[in-house]
């Protein structure tokens, strides 16, 4: 039966062409109006079957393990976890739609897709992960009652891709246990099937590129945590067309994790999560030399991770400005490499001219930065989405943080940014990154580095 329901819904769609996302016919040299893929889901397998939620439901996807245990709640419930300081229920589908569900002891490692419904995040273990799909709104189907290992209510349709039959879940109606009673009401009110489609929608050809950019973006946020914004749009455009043109007649939109980390690929700032080299130091040295600066220099550097880039930078203003204290408080929310970052040792190989006079050889063999480079160094613990209680500071060096947090956060940060910086200050962001326009920045370039002040 499952055979000929696949076998129905197939007449129904038609063949979609791939490159530009949109679908049509000829008849008689005149072209039907074109269907756009107006609908995006993340696929994952749930004992065998072939699942798909809204990717505007997505927040990102996740391995994670280790939740911490809660009583006296529902089986399908594995317990909280800490996602970079936001505690969340996580909820096992399996369990919840009594599916069989393999033993795996409690410190295993599981597939979450991490959804939004509301103002509250959900983790959602599955069984894997497996893509992105786009396709057109009227192609998905009522839900059938054929589906029965799965309350009915709890699916908004059936789609057929590509040979497969997705069931897409109704996220909202999976966690309505949270809504109040009169919202509640209001979603039962609604009934199991989904209201008729919207008709297809007509694309005139110099709009493809805005679908698929927007498509693409989407995708980035919930498998990259990438978030689109006037920080990074220009880069996003410029990279859509090269890769537009790689794909030559491929699939343009990104359907895998390997296809995000691909289109990021030409994004990070260079030297990122290595000791900086000399000859990029000094580009940012060129431009930071004209900083106007008193007897102490602080510095806010965000998202430092193990310290590369916090002890990279103490040798540079060191070299840059010899006579002055400099305060370097670097901050990340991962507390692992926050906390091992003052024991950070140094390859001999990097070495070179540039660090030579900062670094000591310790009775182990291997090199350290030299005390008084540590003591220029503050490492803490912060989640920069949080207020800082800094001082007013010198320079902020936040290389390709923007781009990694929701956009309302990042324009939260950026005012924070204004409140934070000394009216002679500048602030380092990524290679790919700029201020948005009209928002009180000055943009000074050396070569290939770019600052920010104040107007």
């Amino acid at each position: 039966m499952v055979g000929n329901l696949g076998h129905g819904l197939g007449t129904m769609i038609e063949h979609m062409e791939a490159e530009i996302g949109i679908r049509g016919s000829f008849d008689g040299g005149v072209r039907e109006p074109l269907a756009v893929i107006d609908f995006k889901m993340v696929t994952f397998s749930l004992a065998g079957k072939d699942y798909a939620v809204d990717i505007m439901q997505v927040k990102e996807i996740a391995k994670a393990g280790s939740f911490t245990y809660v009583p006296n709640t529902s089986p399908f419930v594995l317990g909280v976890y800490n996602l970079r300081g936001d505690i969340i229920p996580i909820i096992d589908l399996r369990r919840f739609f009594n599916i069989p569900a393999p033993r795996k002891s409690r410190q295993a490692i599981e597939n979450m897709v991490i959804v939004t419904v509301e103002d509250q995040t959900f983790g959602v273990v599955v069984d894997g992960i497996d893509k992105v799909i786009g396709v057109s709104k009227t192609t998905i189907q009522p839900p059938h009652p054929i589906f029965g290992d799965i309350n009915i209510k709890y699916i908004r349709g059936v789609v057929e891709e590509a040979g497969k039959l997705y069931i897409l879940l109704d996220v909202h109606r999976i966690f309505s246990f949270r809504l109040g009673e009169e919202e509640r009401t209001a979603v039962v009110d609604r009934g199991v099937v989904p209201s008729p489609s919207p008709p297809a929608i007509s694309v005139p050809p110099g709009d493809e590129e805005n679908l698929n950019v927007g498509f693409i973006s989407d995708t980035l946020a919930a498998f990259g945590r990438f978030f689109t914004s006037a920080v990074n749009e220009g880069w996003l455009r410029s990279r859509y067309l090269v890769w537009r043109d790689v794909r030559s007649g491929a699939e343009v939109q990104l359907q895998h994790e390997e296809d995000v980390a691909e289109f990021l690929s030409t994004f990070p700032s260079p030297d990122t999560g290595v000791f900086w080299s000399g000859e990029y130091a000094a580009s940012v040295g060129s431009v930071l030399s004209r900083m106007q600066v008193g007897k102490v220099v602080t510095v806010w550097n965000i998202g430092c991770g193990a310290g590369h880039e916090s002890y990279s930078l103490a040798v540079l203003l060191r070299k840059t400005f010899p006579d002055a204290v400099v305060r370097v408080h670097a901050s990340d929310s991962d507390l692992f490499s926050i906390s091992n970052a003052p024991m950070l040792t140094v390859p001999e190989h990097v070495i070179g001219d540039w660090y030579k006079p900062y670094v000591v050889k310790g009775v182990s063999g291997s090199y350290t930065f030299s005390q008084e480079i540590k003591e220029m160094v503050l490492f803490e613990y912060h989640d920069c989405t949080h207020p800082s209680a800094l001082p007013d500071v010198d320079l902020i060096v936040a290389r390709d943080v923007l781009s990694s947090l929701a956009v309302p956060v990042q324009h939260t940060l950026l005012k924070e940014f204004s409140e934070k910086l000394k009216a002679t200050g500048v602030v380092l962001l990524g290679q790919n990154e700029v201020m948005p326009k009209d928002t009180g920045w000055l943009r000074q370039i050396e070569g290939t580095v770019a600052v920010f002040s104040k107007e």
